[in-house]
């Protein structure tokens, strides 16, 4: 089955707004502009997305052992495969992330004075062992990067 084909199944399989709501995969709130969405719904319908980020299974296999026993063990394929159902949700970088020091401990004080303290040896010690799964950003505008796009 082609690339295009099994994308094109995912699209086919998403039922209307109003069925969402109906099976209660969807949850509108009356008093926000929010809604609740069932987890594993959310979870089946952001697999696209994720795999789509450009992973470096080298470097995060290297990085993070766990998972490298976890595929010696058979409890998942790959990398690729670990990121997209786990690694993206437990915050794991999928390729290193170069931090702008400057930039970083001016948006953070709290950072800068963790350095001081000799908490952390550096702002990019601390995006990586803490800052990325707390949602700080390593430089202005952050975003992960699609697969073929350019690494930051």
């Amino acid at each position: 089955m082609s690339e295009q084909t099994l994308e094109s199944d995912k699209i086919a399989r998403l039922q209307s707004y109003a069925t969402l709501i109906n099976q209660k995969i969807l949850v509108p709130s009356n008093s926000s502009s929010y809604f609740a969405v069932e987890k594993y719904y959310f979870f089946e319908m952001m697999i696209p997305f994720i795999e789509s980020i450009d992973l470096d299974e080298r470097w995060y296999l290297a990085t993070h052992p766990d998972v490298r026993e976890a595929i010696t063990r058979g409890l998942v394929e790959s990398g690729q495969q670990h990121y997209v159902k786990h690694g993206y949700y437990e915050h794991r970088l999928p390729y290193r992330v170069l931090v702008e020091e400057d930039w970083y401990v001016s948006a953070y004080p709290d950072v800068k004075e963790a350095i001081e303290r000799q908490d952390f040896p550096s702002a990019q010690a601390h995006f990586e062992m803490s800052g990325f799964r707390e949602g700080r950003l390593p430089f202005p505008n952050f975003a992960l990067h699609a697969r073929g796009g350019r690494r930051s």
